[in-house]
């Protein structure tokens, strides 16, 4: 799946979320508008991934995620924010099997953070623990590994929507 199909498919169930009554008003669940190409490449080259292709190609079809509504929430940060690391923020995992350096990407609704291996690129689920100085401990293996690839976790972010939105009760939603 490519990202215009992987986008397109995204805001139709989207829109068919808008049309689900839960008795309360919904957020707003969006794919944001993406930032200017070479906006996008600086930002990238300060992150500093051993190859941030995939990346780029999602930030220049959105400037990340919010869906507040969709499961416990969603939330894929802008390219700004991956690029401007705050106090707090995630920048290395130390102890259990999957340590190194790591970018924050997002989070969801549950505390849980999203984060990618910088030299892997692979996805990790990091559950709420405490951050001290950049370092999230897993020593006790908390983290959890979730897909190959950023490709691969927008594709499950999609199919966690797409359950969300058809109601399928049998779907094991991301991290679970």
């Amino acid at each position: 799946m490519n990202i215009q199909s992987w986008g397109s498919a995204v805001k139709r169930l989207l829109g068919e979320l808008q049309d689900i009554d839960f008795g309360t008003p919904l957020g707003e669940n969006v794919l944001h508008e993406p930032q200017p190409a070479d906006d996008v490449q600086k930002c990238i080259d300060q992150i500093g991934l051993q190859d941030g292709k995939k990346l780029a190609e999602f930030y220049t079809y959105c400037d990340g995620l919010s869906w507040p509504d969709v499961h416990v929430g969603y939330f894929i940060s802008p390219i700004a924010r991956l690029a401007e690391v705050q106090n707090g923020d995630p920048t290395t995992i130390v102890g259990g099997s999957n340590a190194g350096d790591v970018q924050l990407i997002g989070s969801d609704g549950g505390g849980r953070l999203f984060v990618m291996r910088k030299e892997e690129q692979d996805v990790l689920v990091l559950p709420p623990g405490e951050i001290v100085d950049g370092k999230y401990d897993d020593s006790a293996e908390r983290s959890i590994w979730v897909a190959i690839d950023l490709k691969t976790f927008l594709v499950m972010l999609h199919d966690d929507l797409k359950a969300f939105v058809l109601d399928t009760p049998d779907h094991s939603f991301l991290g679970s």
